[in-house]
């Protein structure tokens, strides 16, 4: 009777200790009637901009808001202002086929070094590195540093991590008409780059587009898709953290929702522009305009959704300055293109 009594209390202690030890669902689920909504759209701010900017590209480094007219043909198409004061600090980026010019911009990715950025030309197929310090003291700047890369599943939006690595979204072609987006490492010496990382097994395949941010703060990186109301968070080594989940999951309706846009990792949250609706509308003309994001979502780290924030104008980039708690957008269809306001 006694040795019953022991061999059950064993199989209970193993049980407790299976089940303890067995994963837990690396799933997150969100429903946008489940937060709080808040309307910022009256609370914007005009970020005043003297030179015309038709396409502008934001992104915060160190002290500096760093705006791009990805749309500019003349010289010095990369803005800088002190992110603090606003003001004008200098401008760079010289156009032209020569050493150290750009042929055309690309989205400027940031750098595990404070004082400078990284800017791609896919025309030259090499990224360039821009000190910062360097170009606010000379207006003819041009970068003496540049690596090449291939053509060949290349980065198309990044972060440069370390003086060998940099990751990002990995183009990889399916066919002349379409392709997908991966996780990706672009090493700095070798030029070389390679898929790495998880991915969802309902995406192996499949053509989707991505975006995708890192934090050296919080050793995590993200990857939110366009066609399908899924984020994907990973650890600093692309092992999966936690995948989030919208209400229409993988259902994209064959192709005709769009879902979520830029995203960014701050110190206390993971923030995703989204749209959940037709990826495209008619307008007067019978012609078809891209439908943009009117909100941002945050979520805490654990992949939770906390609150939204609905800005009321089609998002095109955001950034987001944690010093002075604001976010900068550019906007798709707002007679400034370029505001911020401030967010808790």
């Amino acid at each position: 009777m006694m040795k019953q009594y022991y061999y059950k209390l064993i199989y209970f202690i193993l049980l407790v200790l299976q089940i303890s030890c067995q994963e837990k669902d690396p799933t997150k689920r969100f429903k946008i009637s489940e937060a709080e909504m808040i309307d910022v759209s009256n609370k914007i701010i005009d970020l005043e901009i003297e030179q015309i900017i038709k396409r502008p590209h934001l992104e915060i480094q160190d002290d500096y808001l760093i705006v791009t007219d990805l749309s500019s043909l003349t010289d010095r198409g990369i803005l800088l202002f002190n992110k603090n004061s606003l003001e004008f600090v200098s401008r760079t980026g010289i156009l032209g086929e020569g050493p150290g010019e750009i042929t055309r911009y690309g989205l400027l990715a940031n750098s595990n070094k404070t004082n400078e950025f990284w800017m791609p030309d896919f025309s030259k197929l090499r990224i360039f590195n821009f000190k910062i310090d360097s170009a606010i003291l000379d207006l003819d700047y041009k970068p003496s540093v540049s690596l090449p890369f291939n053509n060949e599943n290349f980065l198309t939006r990044f972060e440069v991590i370390s003086d060998s690595m940099a990751v990002g979204v990995a183009l990889e072609v399916l066919d002349v008409n379409s392709a997908r987006v991966r996780l990706g490492r672009y090493n700095l010496n070798t030029g070389k780059t390679s898929f790495f990382g998880y991915e969802h097994p309902k995406l192996k395949g499949q053509k989707t587009r991505g975006f995708f941010d890192y934090s050296h703060k919080n050793k995590m990186m993200a990857l939110s898709y366009a066609f399908h109301d899924l984020i994907t968070v990973f650890d600093q080594n692309g092992h999966l953290k936690f995948n989030i989940l919208g209400e229409k999951e993988f259902d994209n309706e064959n192709g005709k929702l769009g879902f979520f846009s830029q995203i960014k990792i701050t110190q206390n949250y993971i923030i995703a522009a989204y749209r959940n609706k037709p990826r495209f509308r008619i307008d007067e003309n019978k012609r078809p305009i891209s439908n943009g994001s009117e909100i941002l979502l945050f979520f805490n780290l654990d992949g939770e959704l906390i609150k939204i924030y609905n800005v009321g104008f089609e998002i095109d980039y955001f950034s987001v300055d944690e010093t002075n708690a604001r976010i900068f957008i550019s906007f798709l269809d707002r007679e400034t293109p370029i505001g911020y306001f401030q967010y808790d």
